[in-house]
């Protein structure tokens, strides 16, 4: 018989996976449960008045190639789309203003030093010391005590190779930014491991990354302070790039939310189930599949992809280890305000993609001048501008806050940065509820722990952002790994 297959949640990953599925095993019933009425998960667009939303992510990373290479894969080549020239500089909220980040730098690591050195926003002792991790020995600083002594946590790691000013004023905001937490509570071997690796590799983290700028005679294999300084010298004299990159981030002309209607299109007849919530999983009596309660039904499935956020597999899940590991991933709140508002009427142009805020620097986590960023965003003469809100260290609570107190704080913060923006000609709140993972340290041990865990449970699989990567590339990666476990052991 035809094996069936269930997959829990319809976000981005339960979605990939679903499309997957279907085309590597085209016998089996697949049937994919959401509990909402929409599919997407975080991922989300909306239009009005020639606005266009993206709730979530607006885009993803062209180094990640997964969401790239799927996006070809359903026909959306042609809609793929860079950030506009104009919209690649990004700005640094300092002392009630916005100044530009300097040019080059990488993840908060720099890669050309005049840029550096003309920043405001540091201190000259604060950019020379952050230079200087260019010359330090590896491990240098590093303390490796305790039970997660091979992990250690994003501000600790830059701090120690960069310095305490440059993790406070670029690096955390930064890197923590991304997942709306607290740079003291977060893994850098679980958010940016690649950083860690440049420092094993490399002996420093500037020189992996400026090892592309130098010609291969400039290079030397050895790691000492001899063979640092020899390349330090050629990469001083190198001049700035005349041409700039390619963006590094990729969207879709029609929104985010094109890549979710384009894998809703190829799924066959009765594959969703929308609106319907799984109450719980549970092994089959003879230990070889799975039984599914939903709603009024239940059914039996060889093998299931459990794709919610990690508390919500917790709670469907039988009761024991590895329900009581996923229950303790944590979550942060986050919430974004859009407003349309009329070029004429602000006093700043927005030359760039937005800014970044650090701890201490305003109520934001950042703003975004999406219709810099991205073409077609908003009509001709407008300018739309989002908000984030929210995170671990947020004092608002965007679960609580009615949508007329988020949207007065956004639109605070973003004059006393921006400059008045006058009346709005359209706004949207958006909440995303516990939907940002907190990847602490320690998650890379949680996950080996999950994965034996799951060994023992036969025809049960997980993914999604709570595990091994937040982006969308990460979650359809998971999702394709997901799939070639199934298939294997079908």
């Amino acid at each position: 018989m035809a094996p069936v297959i269930a997959i829990v949640g319809g976000g981005i990953t339960g979605l990939s996976a679903a499309y997957f599925l279907q085309r590597s095993r085209p016998d089996a019933r697949i049937v994919l449960y959401e509990s909402r009425a929409r599919l997407g998960g975080n991922i989300h667009t909306e239009r009005e008045q020639g606005f266009l939303f993206d709730a979530g992510p607006d885009s993803f990373l062209r180094a990640k190639p997964w969401a790239l290479e799927l996006c070809k894969e359903l026909g959306l080549e042609g809609e793929l789309t860079g950030t506009r020239p104009e919209g690649r500089a990004v700005f640094l909220a300092h002392s009630g203003s916005l100044e530009r980040m300097p040019e080059g730098l990488v993840l908060g690591v720099p890669t050309r030093v005049r840029p550096i050195l003309s920043a405001r926003s540091m201190s000259l002792p604060g950019k020379l010391r952050m230079l200087c991790e260019l010359l330090l020995p590896e491990n240098f600083g590093r303390r490796a005590k305790g039970p997660h002594s091979a992990d250690e946590s994003l501000a600790t790691f830059i701090g120690r190779r960069f310095g305490t000013e440059a993790a406070t004023a670029l690096g955390t905001p930064l890197l923590a930014g991304i997942y709306a937490g607290d740079a003291q509570e977060l893994s850098i071997q679980a958010t940016f491991p690649h950083l860690p690796e440049l420092e094993a590799r490399y002996g420093s983290v500037i020189r992996g990354l400026i090892q592309a700028q130098l010609e291969p005679k400039e290079r030397v294999a050895a790691a000492t302070l001899q063979a640092r300084l020899q390349e330090a010298r050629a990469w001083l004299k190198k001049p700035a790039p005349t041409a700039a990159a390619a963006s590094p981030f990729v969207s879709l002309r029609g929104g985010m939310g094109r890549l979710i209607a384009a894998l809703r299109a190829r799924l066959a007849p009765g594959t969703l189930r929308l609106g319907v919530t799984v109450d719980a999983l549970e092994r089959s009596p003879e230990k070889r599949g799975w039984s599914l309660a939903a709603a009024d039904e239940r059914i039996a499935v060889d093998a299931v992809l459990v794709a919610t956020p990690s508390r919500v597999a917790a709670q469907i899940l039988p009761q024991g280890a590895l329900a009581s590991e996923l229950a303790t991933i944590r979550y942060a709140s986050t919430a974004t305000v859009f407003l349309g508002v009329d070029t004429q009427n602000l006093r700043r142009p927005l030359e760039g993609s937005g800014f970044i805020v650090p701890p201490g620097e305003g109520g934001l986590l950042a703003g975004t001048w999406v219709s810099s960023k991205w073409d077609g965003r908003a009509p001709p003469g407008t300018a739309l501008v989002r908000a984030f809100l929210g995170g671990v260290q947020s004092d608002i609570d965007v679960s609580r806050e009615s949508d007329q107190a988020l949207l007065e704080i956004a639109r605070f913060e973003l004059s006393r940065l921006m400059g008045p923006l006058g009346q709005a000609r359209v706004t949207r709140v958006y909440r995303h509820i516990l939907a940002s993972p907190q990847p602490t340290i320690g998650h890379g041990a949680r996950l080996a722990r999950i994965k034996q865990q799951l060994a023992a449970l036969p025809g049960l699989h997980l993914a999604g952002a709570a595990y091994d990567g937040v982006s969308i590339s990460d979650c359809v990666r998971q999702a394709r790994a997901a799939v070639d476990g199934i298939v294997a052991s079908l």
